[in-house]
């Protein structure tokens, strides 16, 4: 069931939607909303946080334990270690999926280069990087079905532990390996969408921050849909610091990547901080 923006009482909602960008997008995402929440910005009360791929990581310690998103690059420098060492990445797969239009074929190729690990497994690999606590009932995080290509939000009402879900929404097709969760095998929520706000439910009045570590045509439509339903929607895409897929994974881009995130936290701080309160 995915997030609702609207409430009883006809106030309104905020909502952060945090997109995917491997290791190197994870380290600018968090060091972006840490230095928004450090300057006043009041982001951890956001009554909806939705990640997509990395954008997982990064609101799960939003909405468990702000004061640890300044740890996440170093965290990310670790998954950018693990991804070196992974056997049979095939980066052609990302590339493919920046320009195709179809979630299923993707999630087929996903399949087809790694065998998927069991959501046991893929439990082992993501708990030590994420926060330990109970899964927020306000976190969903988005991954794609490989054998319809449809989007589903998880969320602490699936009854799986919050680093499955993670596991599943990072599967990046070629990169990652799919995750098996019941009888469905779970790749990365970005072969849909980067970042899939237009799945926020809900008409306005309210607030919607998208964060997105990668451009990408997908986020002015989300935005006109959004805008549509009557939400005021602020979009932060990151700086260019990368060149090609590769480098998403790629840990030597990991420090231009918390210096862009830093400044841009610098620069939009107070105009997002008023926006945000308004």
């Amino acid at each position: 069931m995915n997030q609702d923006t609207s409430r009883n009482d006809g106030t309104s909602r905020r909502a952060v939607v945090l997109g995917g960008g491997g290791p190197v997008g994870a380290s600018w995402a968090a060091t972006l909303v840490h230095g928004l929440v450090s300057a006043g910005v009041p982001l951890p009360e956001a009554d909806v946080v939705l990640g997509t791929s990395a954008g997982a990581v990064v609101g799960s310690w939003l909405t468990m334990h702000p004061e640890g998103l300044s740890t996440i690059p170093e965290r990310m420098r670790e998954r950018a270690a693990w991804h070196a060492r992974s056997k049979g990445a095939d980066m052609a797969l990302p590339q493919r999926m920046a320009v195709a239009n179809d979630p299923r074929a993707i999630g087929q190729s996903a399949l087809a280069a790694m065998p998927p690990i069991s959501a046991e497994q893929a439990e082992a690999l993501w708990n030590a990087a994420l926060p330990q606590g109970r899964w927020p009932g306000r976190l969903g995080v988005f991954a794609v079905d490989t054998s319809t290509g449809t989007a589903r939000e998880w969320s602490a009402r699936d009854g799986i532990p919050l680093p499955v879900a993670v596991a599943c929404s990072t599967a990046a097709p070629g990169i990652a390996p799919p995750v098996t969760v019941g009888d469905s095998v779970w790749v990365d929520g970005g072969v849909r969408s980067g970042t899939n706000a237009d799945l926020l439910v809900g008409n306005g009045p309210g607030r919607v921050l998208i964060v997105a570590p990668i451009p990408s045509p997908s986020i002015a439509r989300e935005e006109a849909i959004l805008t549509e339903r009557g939400h005021s929607v602020r979009v932060v895409i990151s700086d260019s610091f990368i060149t090609k897929p590769a480098d998403l994974i790629d840990a030597s881009f990991i420090d231009a990547a918390i210096a862009a995130g830093a400044k841009q936290a610098e620069d939009l701080a107070a105009d997002l901080g008023e926006w945000w309160r308004g």
